[in-house]
């Protein structure tokens, strides 16, 4: 799309700007996410702030059902997911990784996440695709923490689709 900025090619996920500010986020943008989804099967995220050193970060996401996103917790920031398309599970776990809550997200709804409290989501469609918007600036390593029994989940493919399973238990 010729309003956008090339990817972020720092970005843990395909990244794309906006040229510039006061742009109105519609079908086209989302049809956008889509079909490079398409091309792609990646993640794909569209940045709404002018660069990661921003002060306050909106982005639209597509993210998967069939990946993975680690646990993890940020000290002074909380986030905010508002669902647009798809629905998913926003999760909740105590620092021995224990789940907490779980609360499901379909179209039009909105969570947030506490601050300093372990957290994770988990698409339940094929894809979702939701606005997130939290504070900035992105602060690569220092921006989350990541538990250390995170590390043996994320290793570990079986405990990946158990923890899947537990969840998808909490919300049929």
């Amino acid at each position: 799309m010729k309003n956008l900025i090339k990817q972020d090619y720092k970005a843990k996920t395909t990244s794309f700007f906006l040229l510039k500010e006061g742009e109105k986020i519609d079908q086209k943008y989302i049809s956008f996410l889509k079909k490079s989804y398409g091309k792609n099967k990646k993640d794909i995220r569209l940045c709404l702030h002018k660069n990661p050193k921003a002060k306050h970060h909106d982005m639209i996401i597509l993210q998967q059902r069939k990946n993975f996103y680690t646990p993890h917790k940020h000290l002074k920031k909380g986030e905010t997911y508002h669902i647009i398309q798809g629905s998913m599970a926003c999760v909740l776990l105590n620092n021995s990784g224990k789940i907490t809550k779980v609360c499901k997200l379909k179209k039009n709804e909105i969570f947030r996440t506490p601050l300093n409290i372990f957290h994770t989501m988990l698409p339940i469609t094929k894809y979702v695709i939701y606005h997130e918007s939290k504070t900035g600036p992105f602060l690569k390593k220092n921006d989350s923490i990541y538990p250390k029994w995170g590390k043996k989940l994320i290793s570990d493919k079986r405990l990946i689709e158990k923890f899947k399973k537990t969840i998808y238990k909490h919300i049929n």
